[in-house]
């Protein structure tokens, strides 16, 4: 008899005082679903480095040791489902990894969701060089992993520049590891070629929340020029020697936002194989149908509330939102060193741009309600890969 608790959820990555990343961005959803989470803080910061200046701790190696030890001395790992993400150094990842390790060799239905958080395309690694190889060793343990593009190449040591690239990517992460799941959480692609997949377009639940006329700072399937580009989250489960993989076209929203892909590792987890959250789908583009509506929900909620409390001003009329109708969404969305031109304020004053910076923090607690019941889920498809390989895509 298992004595694990379905309901129970260790999250292990970031704190930050101010703001909505790592644990703070995981918790608050994850326990509006019904979750109890148990978080281990890697990091005590003031706010998220976007800001700029940011103040606070990493969580030593010895500490993380400590908690870990007296949870188990207490009895207290009984947890299902396990979540990590952002842990900044390798040793203080090689203890997170060893008690992970320890949990599924005990439990070894544990469900572990691993974000391998360690960089992004444009600005590179912002962790250390030696937590990749921790990371490469982790895959072989984890139930799914949620990387980013940039994640996705430096764990299988392909450069994606095609659908066919993207396949031996995927293949390589899934055979040589005896990794089950992959969700990609997003790569930019062209809309050209996103049509030619024949992907769907965003769900009436997400166009509904749009202003109207649609403005210029989105981009989607259905909008924009051809050599535009939206995202797309891929899904992909390794069974029986074969790659079955999911699509879903994203829209783009022109802006800066912090803890998306947090918010969507946490989600994909509350959703996999929950058997309050039944669909005809696979379990993973399932749970990563019902994570993305989430998030881009939210995300589209936070960007046109920032407009607002901005300021900008614009001919786009939104549809209803927590506001008054008189209210305007701005067609242009002016850049941070424009709003720093503004004004006899000092630009090098960083209560400046916090200002900016708080009002793009996720709006999770606002938007509660769509965390709980969003809609049914962010279409996809199933990919041909015989098909699409064979076009030379």
């Amino acid at each position: 008899m298992s004595t694990l608790d379905p309901g129970r959820v260790l999250s292990v990555q970031s704190h930050v005082v101010s703001g909505y990343v790592g644990n703070r961005a995981a918790t608050f959803p994850l326990q509006t679903l019904g979750y109890d989470v148990d978080v281990v803080n890697t990091v005590q910061f003031s706010n998220h480095t976007g800001y700029g200046y940011t103040n606070g701790h990493k969580t030593t190696p010895e500490q993380l040791t400590a908690i870990f030890e007296g949870l188990s001395t207490n009895g207290l790992v009984s947890h299902y489902r396990v979540l990590t993400g952002y842990v900044p150094g390798a040793e203080a990842l090689t203890v997170v990894a060893e008690q992970i390790k320890k949990m599924k060799e005990v439990n070894p239905e544990i469900l572990y969701v691993l974000d391998p958080v360690m960089g992004d395309m444009g600005t590179g690694l912002y962790v250390s060089e030696d937590v990749v190889p921790i990371y490469k060793d982790m895959l072989s343990i984890a139930s799914i992993i949620t990387p980013n593009q940039f994640e996705v190449e430096l764990l299988s040591g392909i450069s994606i520049d095609s659908m066919a690239t993207l396949h031996t990517a995927l293949r390589q992460l899934h055979t040589a590891h005896s990794l089950p799941h992959i969700a990609f959480s997003s790569i930019p692609l062209p809309i050209s070629l996103v049509t030619k997949l024949d992907l769907p377009a965003p769900p009436p639940s997400y166009m509904c929340l749009l202003p109207d006329p649609i403005p210029p700072w989105y981009d989607a399937v259905g909008v924009g020029e051809p050599e535009d580009e939206v995202l797309v989250c891929f899904a992909s489960t390794w069974e029986e020697e074969k790659l079955e993989t999911w699509a879903f076209a994203l829209p783009t929203i022109r802006g800066y936002f912090s803890g998306v892909g947090d918010l969507f590792s946490a989600m994909v987890l509350a959703h996999f194989k929950n058997p309050e959250s039944q669909s005809d789908l696979p379990p993973l583009p399932h749970a990563v149908s019902k994570a993305l509506l989430t998030v881009q929900q939210i995300l589209l909620r936070t960007h046109l509330y920032s407009l607002i409390q901005t300021g900008t001003s614009g001919t786009a009329t939104p549809r209803p939102l927590h506001h008054s109708s008189s209210e305007q969404h701005g067609s242009v969305i002016p850049s941070d060193a424009e709003l720093d031109a503004i004004g006899p304020v000092n630009p090098k004053d960083p209560k400046r741009k916090a200002k900016r910076m708080r009002l793009r923090e996720l709006r999770v607690v606002q938007e509660r309600k769509l965390i709980v019941d969003g809609g049914q889920g962010w279409p996809g498809k199933r990919l041909d890969w015989q098909g699409i390989l064979g076009h030379g895509m």
